[in-house]
């Protein structure tokens, strides 16, 4: 089984010869992750009376106070979202962006053993693109204050993301990716009602897309967001990648979609990979294997992107990628 072969038979619950991995421990790995690039900052860091300020491509002004931030947005092209028909794009989509993704692909498509190629959106979000370009209590209000203007807003963003999807199609990539944080620590961050008002449709029309070019739709959605899985599943979402899962539990997340959404997922980040020792970390990863990859697959392993960000030691990351390695298998015999 190649390594596409494998992360296909995961994710569609086809029972792999062992759960595929995307692991910074030097083994094998099944996943080519793909970002693509993009235009430059129109005001990249700089010093304005003691505040460290950049304007990135949408127009979104940025302050850090350093020590490795991305900033806090605090001034937004959109703030009043009736004006959005004034609104340009940035060019994402730009042909140019995709030509090392295109080379990567047909590099690895000669290969032995060809990874699984998972294509990230230039227009990858819709709710946040929304509010980082609106300012969230500004996409807050405009729910009830300004409901046509902002799915009108919504609509062009997806039809920029639609454009996105036939791009990497044509340069060969298995799936997409997207990436919509819909949750908080402990709570949706807006209530499912809105969300299958506002986004449902659009996720359903451009998810089916993918679909129809033979990909797969993954999408990385942080918090508690476990009242949407079922749904997501429902409307076209193949895995969700999720870098904490103890806020809402492994087994009421598998209760609520498990064999129908595959994840992509580390120990959580929050509490076992900070807290917990290197047999919690262990113990973790089996709890992981048995509940959400124990229906014939279901899972695909990966690690943290920024560890010490987030307080994870060295010898937790070798635990985890050990224990990943070493249930591999769990469930597949």
């Amino acid at each position: 089984m190649t390594s596409r072969d494998r992360v296909k038979a995961a994710i569609h619950f086809q029972k792999p010869d062992r759960m595929p991995h995307f692991l910074p421990d030097g083994k094998e790995n099944d996943i080519l992750w793909l970002w693509q690039g993009g235009p430059s900052d129109i005001k990249d860091w700089h010093d304005e009376d003691g505040h460290m300020l950049r304007t990135d491509c949408w127009g979104v002004v940025w302050e850090t106070k350093g020590g490795g931030s991305y900033g806090e947005a605090i001034s937004w092209p959109l703030a009043d979202i009736t004006t959005h028909t004034n609104y340009t794009f940035p060019d994402e989509n730009n042909p140019i962006y995709f030509q090392t993704t295109i080379n990567q692909i047909i590099e690895n498509n000669q290969s032995e053993n060809p990874k699984y190629c998972l294509g990230v959106m230039p227009f990858n979000s819709l709710n946040e693109g929304t509010h980082n370009v609106m300012g969230l209590e500004n996409m807050f209000t405009a729910y009830y204050e300004c409901p046509d203007d902002l799915k009108s807003f919504l609509s062009r963003l997806a039809d920029k993301q639609k454009e996105s999807i036939k791009i990497l199609a044509d340069a060969g990539c298995d799936g997409v990716m997207g990436y919509d944080d819909w949750g908080l620590q402990d709570r949706q961050m807006v209530s499912t009602k809105l969300i299958e008002e506002f986004f449902i449709p659009l996720y359903k029309a451009n998810w089916s897309y993918a679909h129809e070019l033979g990909m797969d739709v993954w999408m990385h959605s942080c918090g508690y967001t476990v009242g949407l899985h079922a749904l997501f599943a429902q409307t076209g979402l193949n895995v969700i990648q999720m870098d904490q899962q103890e806020n809402m539990g492994l087994e009421t997340i598998n209760a609520a979609a498990g064999g129908r959404l595959a994840y992509w997922c580390p120990v959580d980040v929050q509490k076992t990979m900070v807290d917990g020792t290197t047999s919690d970390v262990e113990a973790y990863v089996k709890r992981m294997i048995e509940t959400l990859g124990g229906h014939k697959g279901g899972l695909v392993s990966m690690a943290y992107s920024t560890p010490q960000a987030v307080g994870h030691t060295p010898e937790k990351i070798v635990a985890m990628c050990e224990a990943f390695r070493k249930y591999e298998k769990l469930g597949l015999e």
